[in-house]
């Protein structure tokens, strides 16, 4: 049993307890003063507090065969609709081996990491935050610490100005590192 409280138009208030059928009100509701239907209100309260119906469960579907594709028949070749032979399983190709840095610039392999690091950020992690983001918090956050001592009258809320350097000096260093990174892929 649920206990639903609603507040009518009227400024009535009326609370009762229900058994939900299919997460919804199993019959209408009405205002004991006014006699306007609340039954809306009432499944929308149980919507909020039923917890959400559980994802059915998918049947897990057998990995299909590996299917391998065989070269097209030549013009003298006989081909027989069901009798295809399997190709053999071939190794996968070994990648080229990186070229030889020329004399003023990067090897395939150097500009392909360069290009990585730029798009994902150090260590391989995703780069959710661009350098600005940092700045633009940084600046933000100095600002509301500033205008709080003023407001307060103390100094207790400068301590905040040291968060505030710090995030505009990884904001400086992340352009710099973005810069020089584009830089070493724009000059070789």
């Amino acid at each position: 049993m649920i206990t639903v409280k609603i507040l009518c138009g009227c400024g009535q208030k009326y609370a009762f307890d229900v058994e939900p059928y299919n997460g919804r009100m199993p019959h209408s509701v009405q205002c004991p003063i006014c006699k306007v239907d609340g039954t809306a209100a009432a499944n929308e309260i149980l919507a909020r507090s039923l917890p959400p119906a559980p994802a059915p469960q998918l049947a897990a579907q057998p990995a299909a065969p590996i299917q391998y594709m065989t070269p097209p028949p030549t013009a003298g070749s006989l081909r027989i609709a069901g009798a295809a032979a399997e190709a053999p399983a071939e190794a996968p190709a070994a990648p080229p081996p990186p070229r030889a840095a020329t004399p003023g610039g990067l090897s395939s392999t150097q500009r392909a990491k360069l290009k990585a690091e730029l798009a994902e950020g150090v260590g391989g992690t995703s780069d959710k935050w661009k350098w600005w983001y940092y700045i633009v918090a940084g600046v933000g956050l100095g600002c509301y610490d500033v205008w709080l001592a003023y407001d307060q009258q103390r100094l207790k809320p400068l301590g905040g100005l040291f968060l505030s350097a710090v995030l505009v000096a990884i904001g400086i260093w992340d352009f710099n590192r973005k810069r020089a990174i584009k830089r070493q892929l724009r000059e070789r």
